[in-house]
């Protein structure tokens, strides 16, 4: 959200404050949906790939278990490059609605974009596959240390894998429409091309934010310069730039102020 920068009274202060505030709820309110749809994805991802290696494993084919980890890193990614655009462009479109001057940047947007999945998406992945391949591998060599069977392992990397989608796919989630949703606030807000534009991070202190994003809260600095949170260097909320202790699950919104004085 683009705001002009003004002179404020106490009154006007508090004013504004408030307006900070109802638009980091109408910010989180319009993630939601997103957020349920790609956990819904990411669940039924893990719910697949569990079953499918719990078969693999029962069969007794550990080549078959290979293959199948190796080709769920391009479904996986497909998911995330999917649910990045969706996001991304729904966002992007929600803030141009509501500004005006807003130049004809599609073909920079689709770019930026592109760069942004190219950037993520892989690292990411790798990370996600790594978690389950060690999680397999810790179901395999504590039930063979038990002296269980095949199939009773098989049962146990069914339960394993599907148990980290229930448990990760909404903090995933919720993470990456987070990341993305501000990384599509930002262009369109570079896009203004305005002189002396600046952003400022906001947060809401309801127990459930952390302090150095608290201590950010009213932080203001020149568009094309960082945030420091936490001894981070975020361009934006959700930086994936900034280390996981500052960006995972975080809801803060950065709001952008034009120098037109009233």
């Amino acid at each position: 959200m683009l705001q002009k920068l003004m002179i404020y009274n106490a009154r006007q202060l508090k004013i504004f404050k408030n307006v900070k505030r109802r638009e980091w709820v109408r910010q989180n309110r319009l993630r939601e949906p997103y957020i349920k749809q790609f956990t819904g994805r990411l669940k039924n991802y893990f719910n697949k790939l569990g079953n499918g290696l719990a078969e693999d494993f029962s069969f007794g084919s550990t080549i078959m278990l290979e293959i199948r980890q190796n080709n769920s890193f391009n479904e996986l990614a497909n998911i995330f490059r999917v649910q990045y655009r969706v996001v991304a462009n729904a966002f992007k479109n929600n803030m141009l609605n509501r500004e005006q001057n807003v130049k004809d940047f599609e073909s920079d947007f689709e770019l930026e974009l592109e760069r942004y999945i190219n950037d993520n998406v892989g690292t990411l992945v790798v990370g996600i596959n790594d978690t389950t391949k060690a999680k397999i591998q810790n179901v395999i060599n504590n039930n063979f240390g038990n002296g269980e069977g095949i199939n009773s392992t098989g049962n146990e990397i069914r339960n394993a894998i599907i148990g980290m989608g229930v448990l990760r796919a909404n903090l995933i989630a919720r993470t990456e429409v987070h990341r993305t949703t501000s990384f599509a606030n930002e262009m369109v807000a570079e896009n203004m091309g305005i002189a002396g534009t600046r952003k400022e991070w906001v947060a809401v202190a309801d127990g459930r934010t952390r302090a150095t994003h608290i201590q950010a809260t009213g932080q203001q600095v020149g568009l094309e310069e960082p945030f420091i949170v936490g001894g981070d260097r975020l361009k934006y909320p959700g930086d994936p730039a900034g280390s996981p202790g500052e960006t995972i699950n975080c809801r803060c919104v950065s709001i952008y102020t034009t120098p037109d004085f009233l």
